[in-house]
């Protein structure tokens, strides 16, 4: 009947176990169940659970002496303080502790009595014996090995007890405990390859974003400031209890989830040709045209004191004095005009907020006022696509580029949909592709409206936006006072561009000052009155 009842009991533990393997994350925590089953099925008063670190050291994980009333690591709070034991004794193995020798050799040690046992070093267990009044005897050994039949850990039992005394383990009881081996092998063995799955694709993920930063240098901390910025909004949000986000909650997976898809939320432009993404000028191409344009310019200075010394000297040969002297006012007016009008030209070519009609206006009447004659063809000073790209009202990209790096988002989506992504990452695509969305509906790619939007997915346009309107590494504008920032994005919350609910949370509950600090310059953070911020909601 006892042995009946044991049977049963290891079963129900295994049952028990093989249950957790599929439901358990704390590796620790799944170890000590594995230890505390073990030492139930064994009827051994205490035990230990090692793990192989990086060190190729046995590291103690959990231990547990019932006589003592001993419980260190697991789920315990008493921390373990007792050295790592080394695989290996200057390169060979080592052969004098127990747990070593059998993680080396993977065998399974019965001990009788650890005071009678040579070679192996028990002197630590007697020092620890003379200091409790403890007496380990009996002890079983057991290596733990993954898929590969590698060595990950061991599991230690001491002293058996049978009736209330001392004994030896039992050839049955080895049987036993090698399920359990097993067992904690392989919830090891899983929890390692999810974790270093996941360690993989999330420095996949970084990796990639880091070379498309690496790809711009104006954008260079983008993709790693946009997931950080991301996750700050999430948790603000996640924590207020006013608002009309009051109700929502973030669990720790789809905080993950968030964070992933800000470091892939502009894995497209992966895709986009360099001279686009680098556009730091209006006239930039492969290179800034503006250079073309001043070499043109002065052709057209030469060509203008050249006319003008013609008909000077003609004047001169008729000795008419006052036609040269106005000759020659002519020119010196008309060479300052164009040194105004080379000075305006690389002023408006470095793009900017806003271009105002009269710029635009003498944008074209310098392209009427000069021409050139090359390779005996007359021409304007300026094209139709330098003009063009010079009536930029804001920015550095005309339409056409505009479209380009707007595919960026189409191509996002591809690479994220080819993706196949395990059920706990499978909504960093709908979080990766809100950054460009409207609440309107009348973004990109998918033209989503805020009800078909996730808080998590529309809390990336916040982000985005603001990581863009604040960033220092712009070619053609300076870091703006978070004033400004703030008042233009209340403004795209006016005209459903970003959600108020999110812009609300991200201006009262200060998220931005956060980010400055750790981000950007807190020369920044300027004084302004927060009700001068548009698009901020009611917040009680």
């Amino acid at each position: 009947m006892t042995k009946l009842i044991t049977e049963d009991t290891t079963l129900q533990h295994l049952l028990n176990i093989s249950i957790q393997l599929s439901s358990e994350e704390n590796i620790d925590v799944l170890m000590e169940k594995v230890l505390v089953a073990a030492i139930d099925v064994a009827s051994a008063d205490a035990g230990s659970i090692y793990l192989v670190n990086s060190n190729k050291e046995l590291e103690f994980r959990t231990v547990i002496n019932k006589t003592l009333s001993i419980h260190l690591g697991g789920q315990s709070s008493e921390k373990i303080t007792f050295p790592n034991i080394p695989l290996f004794i200057d390169g060979a193995d080592n052969k004098s502790a127990i747990v070593a020798h059998s993680a080396n050799t993977g065998e399974v040690i019965n001990v009788a009595d650890v005071y009678d046992e040579l070679p192996f070093d028990f002197s630590a267990a007697r020092k620890m014996d003379q200091n409790t009044g403890y007496r380990t005897k009996s002890m079983l050994t057991f290596p733990m090995r993954d898929h590969t039949k590698e060595i990950i850990g061991v599991i230690q039992l001491i002293n058996a007890v049978e009736l209330g005394k001392i004994t030896s383990f039992s050839k049955q009881t080895e049987r036993k405990i090698l399920s359990f081996a097993s067992l904690g092998a392989i919830a090891l063995t899983n929890r390692s390859l999810i974790r270093d799955m996941e360690q993989l694709f999330e420095a996949f993920a970084q990796t990639i974003a880091g070379a498309i930063d690496a790809k711009s240098p104006h954008t260079g901390g983008h993709c790693k400031r946009v997931p950080e910025l991301t996750l700050m909004i999430a948790d603000a949000v996640n924590q207020t209890d006013k608002g009309a986000l009051s109700s929502f909650t973030m669990s720790s997976e789809e905080r993950y989830q968030l964070g992933i898809a800000g470091w892939l939320h502009d894995c497209g432009k992966i895709g986009t040709p360099d001279h686009i993404m680098e556009k730091s000028r209006k006239l930039q191409t492969v290179f800034d045209r503006i250079g073309y344009i001043n070499a043109k310019l002065e052709i057209a200075s030469r060509d203008i004191e050249l006319e003008h010394q013609k008909n000077i000297i003609k004047a001169l040969k008729r000795g008419k004095k006052v036609e040269v002297a106005q000759l020659e006012r002519i020119q010196e007016v008309s060479l300052m005009q164009l040194k105004l009008d080379r000075t305006f030209l690389q002023k408006i070519n470095v793009g900017g907020e806003f271009l105002t009609n009269e710029q635009s206006a003498n944008i074209s009447i310098i392209a009427d006022r000069y021409t050139i004659s090359l390779d005996d063809t007359e021409q304007p000073i300026l094209n139709e696509d330098e003009i063009s790209n010079l009536n930029i009202k804001r920015g550095t990209l005309n339409d056409e580029e505009r479209l380009i790096i707007q595919q960026h988002m189409t191509i996002t989506q591809d690479i994220l949909e080819a993706l196949p992504f395990p059920k706990h990452l499978s909504k960093v695509t709908e979080y990766a592709l809100g950054h460009h969305e409207r609440v309107d509906g009348k973004g990109y790619p998918q033209g989503l409206t805020k009800e078909q939007m996730s808080v998590p997915a529309r809390s990336m346009a916040i982000a985005d936006i603001f990581e863009a309107l604040s960033a220092a590494d712009r070619p053609y504008k300076k870091a703006k006072p978070v004033s400004e920032c703030l008042k233009i994005m209340g403004n795209l919350v006016e005209q459903q561009h970003l959600d108020g609910d999110l812009f609300t949370i991200f201006v009262r509950e200060e998220v931005y000052k956060h980010y400055i600090h750790k981000f950007a310059d807190p020369d920044q953070l300027d004084e302004f009155n927060l009700e001068d911020i548009p698009g901020l909601q009611v917040y009680e």
